[in-house]
């Protein structure tokens, strides 16, 4: 089926983000504020129907309306289909959110200069039990008590306790695993030995093999290049997403366009394989030069290619490939990155870049872009925003506050691929004629040249309002002397309820969470104020130098609410914090990433 015939799955309009079949069987959850699988009840203008459901971590059955608790899961099971029935993994795989059991972490290429760098995961514990974790490389198991370690934060001091292997990684806690540092490499060492000594990653393209990492419970699982923060450079990370939530269709996204400084440094693509003899295959719009055993292939030429489990295949190159189609004949993971990102393309000052990017199913039809606390206390006017196009036939539309126009050239039609770049300080809501016709959204932070050396480039996924979830746990690196959180938070679809609470664990400084404040409008009717769907606000964790606010701090924080949020992570270095200029990561807390729509982008390999 071609991306512009794609077929809607169906419409409701769930009002908690929940998991799981409603009792009836039936899907829900597709069109509204919406969660980590299928779920919710069904609303009409007159009523609300409110059901049973799950939520987002699939801990405990609530009701879809108001989500209220109903009752908790026992710690060995797990909701799905509003019943506490299911093998916890078993739920999580069948929910398809960023919470799962088993995921696949590769080192996306770097500068010569940052070979061996020190690459990392985050591993989350989000369940009400210990969790035991594993990891294998080049289908060898690996000791993972030998590099796993819990942090300890206190402001920018650091404490690593090993992890315990028998008793397993605590609820609410997070596990650091030191996957790769080759000691001879240029930038910072990983602060505990880590599990390969050698260089992981691929020199611009080629074939590598990535870590597969499984849990016995359900996690959440980030992956930063090099760790070390404000001391290191060249940093990023990435949300990881469980292949649980993979698919055989992805429109490719690299980070962005070529710098015109580094000619070393460019755009990336890296594709990997959970399954032996999976064919993959790429349609091109700009050729592919291929080396190091990738084939090239000509424009709008269907070219395969064939991975085994665990092997990636890297394709870095000076053109960007961003709006090709890729599908394959099994679930693939899709990364986009660059080894050094430049924003401007002729400052200095550059940050490698990865995201790793959700299949053209996931691709939502509206989103809310909202930028970072703008650096150095002013404003950032020139904040970059990239839009691919997931269908043809796309219309388009833009709005943005008043006193805060959107560009005047902004397309109001996009076809499939369709790749727009523009500038905006950041809070607008574009979306098009319904869930056929979905398109992908990414964020920028500049180089740090203009704002006293503090940050640089920086690429993150915007997720779509109908793939937040009601619960997050994230983890804040420690080394990072400013941390921001930028959070949306969407209205209640009973016309009574209004906007809920979103609650922060640290916030206040007390035993319990505090809410968020600072809240203001965006969308709707600029004549009603009470017409609009969505919220947002900037929470600081630290900033200056390390410094708590509000009785927060970095490491693991938890964030939840009634009814479905997003929260995007920002750090960056700080002048006030000695030798942490020019770095930055940014990545989304969390995500469901369930179909919302049905694009097939070609035939499957055959």
């Amino acid at each position: 089926m071609s991306a512009s015939g794609a077929i809607l799955l169906g419409v409701s309009c769930t009002d908690t983000s929940g998991t799981g079949l409603t009792p009836d069987g039936g899907i829900g959850g597709m069109s509204g504020s919406s969660g980590g699988g299928m779920g919710g009840s069904i609303f009409t203008e007159d009523a609300a129907q409110c059901n049973p459901t799950c939520s987002n971590d699939l801990k405990e059955i609530v009701d879809s309306c108001y989500g209220t608790h109903i009752e908790s899961c026992p710690p060995d099971k797990a909701c799905f289909n509003a019943a506490c029935d299911k093998d916890p993994c078993e739920a999580a795989e069948l929910s398809k959110s960023s919470y799962g059991c088993e995921y696949w972490a590769l080192k996306t290429g770097l500068l010569d200069k940052a070979e061996g760098a020190c690459f990392a995961a985050y591993i989350a514990n989000t369940w009400t039990s210990p969790v035991t974790i594993n990891v294998e490389y080049d289908n060898q198991q690996l000791d993972v008590s030998t590099f796993a370690y819990v942090p300890q934060a206190n402001g920018s001091t650091i404490t690593y306790d090993p992890y315990d292997a028998l008793t397993g990684l605590a609820p609410g806690k997070v596990a650091i695993l030191f996957l790769a540092r080759n000691d001879l490499g240029f930038v910072i060492n990983c602060p505990k030995p880590a599990a390969i000594a050698t260089e992981v990653g691929v020199k611009n393209t080629g074939i590598g093999k990535a870590f597969h990492i499984t849990t016995d419970k359900p996690v959440v699982a980030y992956q930063i290049l090099p760790y070390g923060g404000g001391p290191s450079a060249f940093t990023s990370a990435t949300l990881l997403l469980p292949t649980s939530a993979w698919d055989k269709d992805y429109v490719a996204v690299n980070a962005y366009k070529n710098g015109t400084i580094d000619i070393e440094a460019s755009p990336l693509l890296d594709i990997v394989a959970k399954e032996d003899a999976t064919t993959v295959t790429i349609k091109p719009n700009k050729a592919i030069v291929g080396g190091g055993g990738v084939e090239p292939a000509a424009v709008g030429e269907e070219k395969n290619y064939v991975l085994n489990k665990g092997e990636f295949m890297q394709i870095e190159q000076a053109d960007e490939l961003t709006g090709s189609s890729i599908y394959s004949d099994k679930p693939i993971g899709v990364w986009g990155g660059s080894s050094c990102l430049y924003i401007p393309l002729d400052k200095n000052g550059c940050d490698s870049a990865q995201q790793q990017i959700p299949p053209v199913t996931a691709f939502g039809h509206e989103y809310v872009g909202v930028s970072y606390r703008p650096r150095g206390g002013g404003t950032e006017a020139e904040i970059p925003w990239r839009l691919v196009g997931g269908a043809d036939g796309t219309k388009l539309t833009w709005q943005a506050p008043e006193g805060s126009p959107l560009p005047a050239d902004l397309p109001a039609e996009i076809g499939l691929g369709t790749v727009v770049d523009f500038k905006h300080p950041g809070e607008f809501i574009v979306r098009s004629q319904d869930e056929n016709h979905p398109f992908y959204l990414s964020a920028y932070m500049t180089g740090g040249e203009l704002f006293n050396n503090e940050g640089d480039p920086d690429w993150v996924n915007v997720i779509p309002p109908a793939q937040y979830l009601d619960n997050y746990v994230l983890f804040a690196d420690p080394t990072y002397p400013e941390t921001n959180l930028v959070v949306v938070r969407t209205r209640s679809k009973i016309a009574s309820e209004g906007f809920k609470d979103v609650m922060l664990d640290c916030l206040g400084g007390g035993m319990e969470p505090g809410a968020l404040t600072g809240w203001k409008p965006l969308g709707g009717d600029p004549s009603d104020p009470d017409s609009h769907q969505y919220e947002y606000t900037r929470v600081n964790l630290v900033t200056g130098n390390f410094e708590g606010v509000n009785g927060c701090a970095n490491g693991r924080r938890e964030m939840s609410s009634p009814l479905p949020f997003g929260v995007t992570v920002w750090g960056w270095g700080s002048k006030a914090a000695q030798g942490t200029q020019f770095v930055s990561y940014a990545y989304p807390a969390g995500a469901s990433v369930r179909p919302l729509n049905k694009v097939e982008l070609g035939e499957p390999p055959k």
